[in-house]
């Protein structure tokens, strides 16, 4: 009897597919030491049919495609100041909406746990603005998506590229003639368990609540974007990509789930999904006279189904090359996230400790200048180590 689906546990992405596969419900997601949820077998209800394994999509490679390239601004200077970048899910979704269907993407609950929701109207849409930099729980969300399809509503499902490539797997070929999906160029995923204890380390340093987190305030503008925690009282803890301690982790790969240095699902012109959306950052280098700082959108249609939905919304849009400046900016293009040389110690800590604002910003400084000096002696010729010791003595 199996007890989980991959046999190589980090060759798992999280998806949640298995789950909704199973003929038993014999599959749930539970958190593992890091935080990341992985599918656990109840082994009394399991039937050995090996759906799970057959149809779980990680590893899933794609067919080379040709796309459109794009970048799209919303003309809604509001919706782009509540997006991370150029407004286009919003005006996506709403084209969904219009035509009486239902738009999935991830939200904060009540207890700022990222998991991924439906909305049926506009008011619904607000809490799926903006990056979620957690990996949201998709499980419920696909099954509802597959159960939506099976009844002719039309779905847009937006998430990462192993999001989508469960959706599709779940689906297996079927009732997707309705379904539009949107994926991101993705940095990796952070453990949830992670951002959780971090949260707390606000809340015991403040004696306050946390109510609210968004981790792309543009207050400081679109490139030099903050992260804002609000407490109960109103007020704020913000900081930048440089000092915010989960942000500043999050962007040095100290936490992200361990198949997100092996993705093949999003690499190059291989994307699962109908569009793909991503910053287009080097937008100063790219098309400078519509860089106002507010966000703009990197947008490719992977498919003709994609390619319709785009060409139907009314946003400023222009094509783009992919230059080398392009590339040298948005590395999340072309390969996967190295991990951090101290991921392994981080996670060794924080089992027991869990998170450490101050000592995670310690970990990710660079070495001081004694630090420095007995790394250049360390690799000095054996003669002028003795005589540097010499001199030293």
């Amino acid at each position: 009897m199996r007890e989980t689906v991959r046999s190589v546990k980090e060759e798992c992405t999280g998806c949640g597919a298995c789950a909704v596969i199973c003929p038993k419900q014999a599959i749930s997601m539970r958190p593992d030491e890091e935080g990341f949820l992985y599918p656990k077998v109840d082994q009394t209800l399991c039937i050995s049919c090996d759906l799970c394994e057959k149809r779980c999509p990680a590893g899933s490679t794609y067919p080379e495609y040709h796309p459109l390239r794009l970048a799209m601004q919303n003309k809604d200077e509001a919706i782009r100041k509540k997006s991370s970048s150029g407004g286009v899910f919003t005006a996506l979704a709403r084209s969904i909406l219009d035509q009486g269907g239902v738009v999935f993407g991830a939200s904060f609950d009540g207890t700022l746990r990222v998991e991924h929701v439906g909305a049926f109207e506009e008011t619904e849409l607000a809490g799926m603005r903006g990056s979620k930099y957690v990996q949201s729980d998709a499980t419920d969300a696909i099954g509802n998506a597959v159960s939506l399809l099976k009844k002719d509503i039309p779905v847009l499902f937006s998430g990462t590229p192993c999001q989508i490539s469960g959706l599709l797997a779940a689906l297996n070929g079927r009732y997707t003639e309705k379904l539009l999906t949107v994926d991101i160029v993705c940095h990796g995923v952070p453990s949830p368990g992670v951002f959780a204890s971090y949260l707390k380390a606000l809340e015991k340093e403040s004696g306050k609540r946390v109510t609210a987190y968004t981790f792309r305030d543009k207050r400081l503008g679109w490139k030099n974007f903050s992260a804002v925690a609000v407490f109960e009282d109103g007020t704020e803890h913000t900081g930048t990509q440089r000092d915010e301690p989960f942000l500043y982790g999050f962007l040095q790969n100290l936490y992200l789930r361990p198949s997100c240095h092996i993705c093949t699902q999003m690499r190059g012109d291989h994307h699962p999904s109908d569009i793909t959306l991503a910053d287009l950052w080097a937008a100063e280098k790219v098309c400078a006279d519509r860089d106002d700082d507010t966000g703009l959108s990197y947008v490719t249609a992977n498919t003709k189904k994609g390619r319709r939905a785009l060409e139907a919304l009314n946003l400023i849009a222009f094509p783009v090359e992919q230059t080398p400046e392009m590339e040298q900016y948005n590395q999340g293009l072309l390969c996967a996230p190295k991990p951090h040389r101290k991921r392994k110690a981080f996670f060794k800590r924080y089992k027991t400790h869990g998170f450490e604002p101050e000592r995670v910003m310690k970990m990710l400084a660079g070495p001081g200048k004694a630090e420095r000096i007995v790394k250049r002696m360390l690799h000095l010729p054996a003669g002028a180590a003795r005589r540097m010791k010499t001199f030293f003595d």
